[in-house]
């Protein structure tokens, strides 16, 4: 069956008994055209049912008032889902719309994505990086001028406005906290983008808010006292499996965790399962923290301690970093935002106070 055909401009012009140059002024509002052939051209073109290319008008005044893009990486991460809510929230308020595109943490993906927008015509980009050392599709005669503002994590150059948050100094305070509370033997389930399966030697880490969390971790190792009797590291593919699997290792272990801490929520909830099929009580038989908080973490009995770290405001200052960028207000600039421990109920006090 065909297809019904637009109305176009055109078609405004020969209804109207006008000029296409007429009917452009009068729906623009531009040039030298009387008020009466302006209404004329204007209730003409409704009763026809033409509908202006919005996006076409605004390419001609050099702005389409389109961020896009936001490359999130994974849509599934409870960070990423509150992250892409809080940008299109603070894009409308500022008057702009959002084209979103999904990389799942590859760069050839990112790059093909990049290049899309721009195509599009967005007047910038917010980007979260599938890496911190590839950046070359990122120049500034490849981006057409166009300002990024990058979120999350850092790029080896500092063209960039970057806005991250703590993790760093969080993740050493998770470590404390833990012995303080009495914990000696501790468990570190680390997702690493671009490993298959496991492994318990340190790979190279390609993202850098993935990489200071694992720093924050060893921190807190090296400052406890006393120091702790072991400590387990595993790397680990971010998929259900892999990371059921590294569980089931930590816990089979000669000397097992009484605490695991977690890069993410997606290394959580394997803890968790694994726990539940092994009847092991978070809180009690064993301990978990892990990074971002979400509801249904706050909302478990006991609820999960969590590094929790500012996702509505990194979004929100993305955007307003953006729009400022785009109109010639802004220069690129390093912002790090405090992420903070959340105490609950998931870490056991094995230490009697004193």
């Amino acid at each position: 069956m065909a297809g019904i055909k637009s109305v176009t401009i055109n078609d405004v012009a020969t209804a109207a008994g006008v000029s296409r140059a007429t009917v452009s002024r009068a729906l623009s509002g531009y040039g030298r055209i009387n008020e009466q052939t302006i209404e004329h051209v204007r209730a003409t073109a409704e009763r026809i049912g033409y509908r202006p290319n919005a996006l076409a008008a605004a390419m001609r005044a050099g702005k389409t008032k389109t961020i896009g893009l936001v490359v999130i990486s994974d849509f599934t991460n409870a960070f990423f889902d509150r992250a892409t809510k809080a940008i299109i929230d603070q894009a409308k308020e500022l008057g702009y719309r959002v084209l979103i595109s999904h990389t799942d943490e590859n760069i050839a993906v990112e790059i093909a994505a990049v290049e899309t927008m721009l195509s599009n015509q967005v007047d910038g980009l917010i980007l979260v990086p599938s890496g911190h050392a590839q950046h070359s599709h990122l120049t500034p005669k490849k981006l057409n001028g166009k300002p990024v503002v990058i979120i999350d994590r850092k790029l080896d150059t500092p063209r960039f406005t970057t806005i991250t948050t703590g993790d760093q100094e969080a993740a050493k305070e998770a470590v404390l906290h833990a012995t303080e509370n009495g914990h000696t033997n501790l468990g570190f389930l680390i997702a690493v983008p671009g490993i298959k399966g496991f492994k318990k030697k340190a790979p190279e880490i390609p993202i850098t808010s993935v990489q200071e969390r694992a720093d924050g971790f060893a921190e807190g190792v090296s400052e406890s006292k006393p120091k702790p009797k072991s400590n387990i590291w595993i790397y680990c593919e971010d998929e259900e499996v892999a990371a059921g699997s590294a569980v089931e290792e930590m816990l089979d272990s000669p000397t097992p965790p009484s605490i695991i801490f977690t890069s993410n929520n997606d290394m959580l909830l394997a803890v968790l399962k694994i726990a539940g099929t092994r009847g092991l009580a978070i809180g009690k038989d064993l301990s978990v923290i892990s990074f971002d908080d979400s509801p249904w973490a706050a909302a478990m009995v006991p609820g999960i301690t969590v590094i929790a770290r500012p996702v509505e405001d990194l979004g929100h200052i993305a955007v307003t970093e953006l729009v400022e960028a785009i109109e010639g207000k802004a220069k690129p600039k390093e912002i790090v935002l405090e992420a903070h421990l959340i105490r609950r109920g998931s870490v056991a006090k094995l230490r009697k106070s004193k």
